[in-house]
């Protein structure tokens, strides 16, 4: 049954078209959600002369891998920068401790 249908599929494509094999149409896809993410990314970021040129260069041609370069560099640039997120009372205390220092008033730690 399963060769009937494939021949039924394959009748229905037009003749002298090639079938695109189902992982080059998940590479586009990805590489499309890449580079629109990159893209957005770098309008919010501000870079020096000769960086903002060659990040557009490296993620527009250089296909999966520089959209992945390009979110580690960042990473490593805003950690290095701005640091971590520092935690606030909530995430650090425990949950009867914070509702007790809220209802009495207690001031922050």
């Amino acid at each position: 049954m399963s060769a009937e249908l494939l021949m039924a599929l394959a009748q229905q494509t037009p003749p002298g078209s090639e079938v695109v094999p189902w992982w080059l149409r998940m590479g586009v896809l990805v590489y499309g959600a890449l580079l629109v993410a990159a893209f957005m990314i770098y309008a919010q970021t501000k870079h020096r002369w000769p960086w903002n040129v060659l990040w557009v260069l490296i993620v527009a041609f250089v296909p999966i891998a520089g959209a992945l370069t390009y979110f580690i560099a960042q990473t490593v640039v805003s950690r290095r920068h701005g640091g971590r997120p520092v935690k606030g009372r909530a995430e650090t205390m425990v949950p009867e401790e914070y509702e007790a220092g809220e209802a009495d008033g207690t001031p922050d730690r």
